[in-house]
C-alpha cells in the first residue's frame, strides 16, 4: 500500500478536522509525498531509437518525510561514513528524554532538539577515555573527541520517542597532536550512569538560560517528575562501527515508516502496519484508524532546515587534518574519496528491451527542456535542412 494514497484519501479530512495539529512543515511535507513521482512535479521523456515508443520517468520530490525518496543517499551517506572508518573500536551511544520532558520537547522543536544536540556534545567532550571516567562539572577534555549524532524520533509504532543516537570510535587524539588514547578494554567504555547524570545535569541548564533569554517558562512546565528519576544513556560496544553506520543510515534520509511495512487496509478502513515488537521481536500488525496514521506521522516531520545528522571533533568537516593524523599514527591509508552518486539508469523499451535515449525533461510547470544531445541533433538537422545558402565560409584574409 503506498502512503500517498493514503493521504489522496485522508489528508484534506484530516488537515480540515485538526487543523491546530499541523504547521507549515507538515503542510509542505503532505504535499511532496502527494506529489511525488506524479505529473505535479514534472518528468523526463525517453524514446526507443528502433521502435520511437516513449517513456515517462516523473521526478520525485526528494523530501525526507517521503517514503519513496532517500534511498540514493542513504546508500551515499554510509558509504561516505564507511570511507572515514578508523582501526579501532567504535561504541554506540543512546540518549534518551524521559516521557515528562517529550511533550515539551515537541512543542519547541524548533530549537529544544539543537539543545539536545548541545547537551550531548559537551557531555561527551567531559569524557576522559584513557582513564574511563567523566571529568567533574565544568571540565572538558583537551584532548580531541570524534563522534557522530543523528536524531530519531519515532518508535515502530510511529509514536513519539526523541532521543539521539551517536557512533563514536573508541580513541581520542591528545592535545600535542602525536598520540592517541584509548579505553583499556575494548567491550566497556565507562560508567553509562554517570554520562546519563551529566547529560542531565546540562540539559536542564540549557532550558534555563534559553528561558532567561526568551523570557519564556518551559523548564517550570516541565514536570519535576523527569527531573527526579534515574535518565538512562545506553552505551554498547559496536566493533568496527560498520554495522552501527549501517543501523542509523536507515534514519538519516528515512521517514518513520517504509512502505513495505504498510500492509493494505481493513474492511473497515483502518491502516495495517506491520510492527516489530521490541522486547519480543517478534512482528506483529496492528491496526490504526487513518487519522491516527496520519496524526503520528505528523509527529516526526522536522522543522524546515533542521540538519538531523550533525558531525563533532575530529569528525566534523572542518577537522580534516586532525583525523589525518590520526590516521597516520594508526598507519592507515589515506582515506578514500566521497563516492559520486551513480546516475539513475536508463529504462529499457518494453518491446525491443533495449535501453531507451532521453529526449528531455518536463519541468513541473510544463515547460519543455530538450536534453544536450537532443539539442545538438536537432541543430544539426537545422543546419543541414538549411542548405549551402545558410552555411558561413570562412573568409579569405589573404
Amino acid at each position: 500500500m503506498k502512503l500517498a494514497g493514503i493521504f489522496a484519501r485522508h489528508w484534506d479530512v484530516f488537515a480540515g478536522a485538526k487543523p491546530y495539529l499541523l504547521n507549515a512543515a507538515h503542510h509542505r511535507a503532505a504535499e511532496a509525498v502527494r506529489a511525488c513521482r506524479t505529473a505535479a512535479l514534472g518528468a523526463e521523456v525517453y524514446e526507443c531509437p528502433c521502435c520511437k515508443r516513449k517513456r515517462l520517468r516523473y521526478h520525485s520530490c526528494n523530501h525526507r518525510a517521503c517514503t519513496q525518496c532517500g534511498k540514493h543517499k542513504q546508500h551515499e551517506w554510509s558509504q561516505a561514513q564507511e570511507a572515514k572508518l578508523l582501526d579501532t573500536d567504535y561504541y554506540l551511544l543512546t540518549f534518551t528524554l524521559p516521557a515528562e520532558l517529550r511533550v515539551t520537547c515537541y512543542k519547541q522543536q524548533q530549537w529544544f532538539y539543537g539543545i539536545m544536540f548541545d547537551a550531548v556534545s559537551d557531555t561527551l567532550k567531559a569524557l576522559d577515555l584513557k582513564h574511563k571516567r567523566v571529568l567533574p562539572d565544568g571540565v572538558f577534555n583537551p584532548d580531541t573527541l570524534g563522534f557522530t549524532a543523528v536524531l530519531h524520533t519515532w518508535t515502530r509504532e510511529m509514536q513519539y520517542h526523541p532521543h539521539i543516537h551517536v557512533v563514536m570510535p573508541g580513541l581520542s587524539l591528545a592535545n600535542d597532536g602525536q598520540r592517541i588514547h584509548r579505553p583499556a578494554h575494548a567491550d566497556y567504555m565507562m560508567p553509562h550512569r554517570a554520562i546519563a547524570k551529566r547529560f542531565q545535569i546540562l540539559l536542564r541548564r540549557k532550558i534555563a538560560a534559553h528561558d532567561a533569554q526568551t523570557q519564556r517558562g518551559d523548564l517550570a512546565a516541565i514536570p519535576q517528575a523527569g527531573w527526579n528519576k534515574r535518565w538512562v544513556v545506553d552505551v554498547e560496544a559496536v566493533g568496527n562501527g560498520r554495522s552501527a553506520l549501517r543501523y542509523l543510515a536507515r534514519y538519516v534520509h528515512r521517514s518513520a515508516v517504509s512502505e513495505q511495512r504498510i500492509l493494505g487496509a481493513t474492511p473497515d478502513g483502518r491502516i495495517k502496519l506491520n510492527c516489530q515488537n521490541s522486547r519480543t521481536k517478534r512482528w506483529q500488525v496492528i491496526m490504526l484508524d487513518p487519522h491516527e496514521f496520519l496524526r503520528r506521522w505528523c509527529l516526526h516531520v522536522l522543522p524546515k532546515g533542521f540538519t538531523r545528522v550533525r558531525h563533532y571533533g575530529y569528525l566534523s568537516a572542518a577537522a580534516v587534518e586532525k583525523l589525518g593524523k590520526i590516521r597516520d599514527i594508526l598507519q592507515m591509508p589515506e582515506a578514500m574519496p566521497k563516492p559520486k552518486r551513480p546516475g539513475a539508469a536508463r529504462p529499457d523499451c518494453a518491446c525491443c528491451k533495449r535501453p531507451m535515449e532521453l529526449l528531455g525533461s518536463v519541468t513541473r510547470y510544463g515547460q519543455w527542456r530538450p536534453s544536450p544531445s537532443a539539442l545538438f541533433d536537432l541543430g544539426l538537422a537545422r543546419l543541414q535542412a538549411s542548405g549551402p545558402a545558410a552555411t558561413h565560409p570562412i573568409p579569405d584574409t589573404g
